[in-house]
């Protein structure tokens, strides 16, 4: 269990260090090359090619080269374009969703300031890293309406192909701890709403067996009622029948005796009524 522990942490450990780009000591002079190179074309080309998405003045871009279906392009088309009106190498979903990232922050910062001498887009102290893929430039950004950082990334090769670029907004403490005071209201909030629907479903508990009692008490206090019918129809029934037959057998005897007393003799036994039916 300790050895397997140990190669755990040494895992972890290489997995960080390979995580983390170079020192600037640890440079080769082609890397350092490589990096000064990737920055000057983050803040010269790509920030004032996605100034162009921000600010409106793609329009008049377009008006000089020609219209760009930028939303009907397929991604192959989009890296051409990029090379061809930008004069810069990139990928295509990652020039646009560049793009669509440099939109998305532009609503809330609003757009990149520009200096009002040079025309250049007012950026901070650039920082930038290489690993053995990439390299990655973070270039801060003055805007209208805040700050922000552009992160830049670019293929570690000769052609420092675009790969990915993303504007994100630089919160302020006030900013960040609003946000998670109104994180931390919608998750206690969520969670005592889930407690009282909780609270309420166990009180229904309670509530279910009377419901179902009452239901079943009205049922059989229907059937008791529907019994108590039909034994009365019943007994009505019989009465009337036991009534019908008594008549019958009053009748027989009167009609024996009348047929007797018609024929002369004294008795009527020997005659037998076997149907009686009544004329109008």
């Amino acid at each position: 269990m300790k050895k397997i522990m140990i190669f755990v942490a040494a895992a972890v450990c290489a997995l960080g260090l390979t995580a983390c780009g170079k020192s600037d000591a640890e440079h080769t002079t082609y890397e350092t090359q490589k990096i000064t190179a990737a920055e000057q074309r983050a803040v010269g080309q790509i920030l004032p090619c996605m100034g162009y998405f921000t600010d409106g003045t793609l329009e008049n871009f377009e008006a000089q080269n020609g219209e760009i279906y930028w939303d009907e392009f397929t991604m192959d088309e989009v890296a051409t374009a990029a090379e061809q009106f930008f004069g810069f190498s990139a990928d295509g979903y990652g020039f646009y969703n560049a793009i669509n990232s440099f939109k998305s922050a532009a609503e809330s910062v609003g757009n990149m300031k520009k200096d009002p001498v040079t025309g250049t887009i007012v950026t901070g102290e650039v920082e930038s890293y290489i690993d053995d893929r990439q390299i990655v430039v973070s270039v801060p950004v003055e805007c209208e309406n805040g700050s922000a950082t552009a992160e830049i990334i670019f293929s570690n090769d000769m052609f420092m192909k675009l790969e990915s670029a993303s504007l994100t907004e630089n919160y302020t403490i006030g900013q960040k701890m609003s946000k998670a005071g109104l994180n931390t209201l919608m998750g206690m909030g969520t969670v005592f709403i889930v407690l009282i629907l909780i609270s309420l479903l166990i009180s229904l508990f309670g509530i279910i067996p009377k419901v179902q009692k009452a239901a079943a008490d009205k049922k059989a206090a229907k059937n008791a009622a529907s019994a108590n019918e039909v034994g009365i129809d019943n007994a009505v029934n019989q009465i009337i029948a036991n009534e019908t037959a008594e008549d019958d057998t009053e009748l027989v005897a009167v009609i024996a005796a009348a047929i007797a007393a018609y024929e002369g003799s004294g008795s009527a036994d020997g005659y037998v009524v076997r149907s009686i039916r009544r004329r109008r």
